[in-house]
């Protein structure tokens, strides 16, 4: 391949096939054996706007999608002239009225629909990368049937580009690594099946949604049961009343349900009920940017529910953490019989990476201790109301001390257990950034691009209870640098609660997008940056 990472996208309006295009493109790179990791963009609308995909893939590791896109399909006119920040000279440009001509409506006349459009653009990009097309051809079979019109849509996209274009990159033969490609919410999904997780409820909210599409199609395979309730409190209230049963149970939302659950999640601190709340994050306040991705609801979900009680708040930065945290997450909670929640973002769950086969993963699973119903000889007490080791109500101030410290308590022994912080880069550095959450594998394929950049990274991986060792980790560096996708900086505000902490910069962004790694690198090197905040 004559460039490390190639970046591919293709745009054009909701309907067209945008994603299901670029999902099948990406299985092509998969069966020729290469590393990849992709990222979607689409209004709130069910037709028209303007829908991305893109796939940054490449045969050495690769952390996370690229901002520079080298190869761009546009179904529309007028389409592609909005991401020309995002190309560079050498960039290929395929369109109506891209610099290289591609006539779509022509070519899609014979199939009778434009809708043919995306898998012409198909065929024209395996022959521009060299892709094997027989291989490319029998995914395209295997996914529309052999009597698609997609099949010979494909081949005319091929052999249009092969009489009028030249192929100038190269891949190597296929070698497939047996690896496939995994959202977010799909390696939550299988994370919770193999952890054990048999209950689910979850009302759609975008960007949780995938989630419970995916645990849904599951669950007769997997014995699993999956209720889409009326709204987000009887999804938190059946989840909480099946984990009193005995069932590894979960709930999913993003912030305006998870708003709804918050009750519910008292009733599981007062209760000591072990309930795993899926929470994916969306800008807000309120309906916000329900399509879009960032960092706001971190002291939202540490700080959720009323009174004073341990909880466990997880967050996950890539899609392999989102499997391994969902099945962590459930022990966790089955173990301390604390509500427990896993944070997540609309990036992490709703774009995808090359991941080894998920369903043959196997994790330890830890059940708990207390007595449920139907147990013989056994007896527990659910009460919301204050209440004594039977779980009888009481006002009485000498067990209410006993009972607040108990619940607190349970802190210091989580901490012990849950994930520990990471640190990356060099560790002899002077330079510390520090993160959370789905920044930290754009920030880690910034460093691998700009090896001059002299940096280590720590990713906080368990936010809630937060581990008083961070603080001698930090107090090791001398310039630190908080990195978070929201406008306040939330990790800062919370490790201040803790302990002396004064980052000397943070960087921010909430405009929606992620964070990419060429905007990562002109940002730690103070020049011209499309980070909308820093300090």
């Amino acid at each position: 391949m004559s460039r490390s990472v190639i970046t591919v996208k293709i745009t054009g309006p909701a309907g067209a096939g945008i994603k299901s295009s670029g999902v099948l493109f990406s299985n092509f790179l998969l069966a020729h054996g290469l590393n990849l990791r992709d990222y979607s963009e689409y209004p709130s609308l069910v037709r028209g706007g303007h829908n991305t995909y893109q796939v940054s893939f490449s045969e050495d590791e690769l952390l996370a999608p690229h901002y520079n896109v080298d190869i761009l399909f546009s179904l529309m006119p007028k389409h592609w002239q909005t991401h020309e920040s995002e190309l560079t000279a050498d960039s290929l440009v395929f369109a109506e009225d891209g610099k290289n001509l591609l006539p779509l409506a022509e070519l899609s006349k014979q199939f009778g629909s434009s809708i043919y459009s995306n898998t012409i653009c198909l065929g024209v990009a395996v022959f521009i990368l060299g892709l094997d097309k027989d291989v490319c051809q029998k995914i395209v079979s295997d996914q529309f049937g052999a009597e698609s019109p997609n099949n010979p849509a494909f081949l005319v996209g091929y052999d249009y580009a092969k009489n009028n274009y030249s192929a100038p990159l190269s891949l190597r033969a296929p070698k497939a690594r047996g690896n496939l490609l995994y959202e977010g919410n799909d390696a939550f999904g299988w994370g919770f099946i193999q952890g054990g997780g048999n209950f689910y409820a979850a009302y759609p909210m975008t960007p949780s949604s995938g989630a419970l599409h995916f645990l849904a199609s599951k669950q007769e395979k997997y014995n699993i049961k999956v209720i889409h309730p009326e709204d987000e409190i009887a999804c938190a209230s059946l989840a909480v009343g099946a984990t009193y049963a005995g069932a590894r149970a979960a709930t999913g939302t993003s912030g305006g349900g998870f708003a709804l659950m918050t009750e519910n999640v008292s009733l599981c601190g007062a209760a000591e009920l072990g309930t795993l709340f899926y929470l994916v994050s969306r800008p807000g306040p309120a309906t916000g940017l329900p399509t879009w991705t960032g960092q706001g609801d971190l002291l939202f979900a540490i700080y959720s529910g009323h009174g004073e009680f341990t909880k466990i708040v997880l967050a996950p930065g890539s899609q392999a953490e989102s499997f391994e945290f969902a099945a962590t997450a459930l022990n966790l909670a089955a173990k301390f019989n604390v509500p427990t929640i896993l944070l997540s973002d609309k990036f992490i769950a709703e774009s995808g990476s090359s991941l080894e086969d998920l369903s043959q993963k196997q994790v330890e699973i830890i059940k708990s201790t207390k007595a449920v119903p139907g147990t013989p000889g056994g007896e527990y007490m659910a009460n919301s109301y204050e209440h004594d080791d039977e779980g009888f109500a009481t006002e009485d101030a000498a067990i209410i001390r006993q009972k607040v410290e108990a619940r607190l308590a349970k802190a210091v022994e989580i901490v012990k257990v849950a994930p520990e912080a990471k640190l990356f880069g060099n560790s002899s550095s002077a330079n510390l950034i520090v993160t959370w959450g789905s920044p930290t594998s754009i920030i880690l394929e910034a460093l691998r691009l700009d090896t001059t950049l002299d940096y280590a990274v720590l990713q906080i991986r368990t936010v809630c209870p937060l581990n008083p060792e961070l603080k001698n980790i930090i107090n090791k560096f001398k310039n630190i640098t908080v990195i978070e996708n929201n406008a306040t900086s939330q990790l800062t505000t919370l490790l201040k609660s803790h302990f002396d902490f004064n980052p000397g910069r943070t960087i921010l962004k909430y405009d929606g997008r992620p964070f990419f790694p060429e905007e990562l690198i002109s940002s730690l090197r103070g020049t011209v940056t499309n980070v909308t905040k820093q300090s």
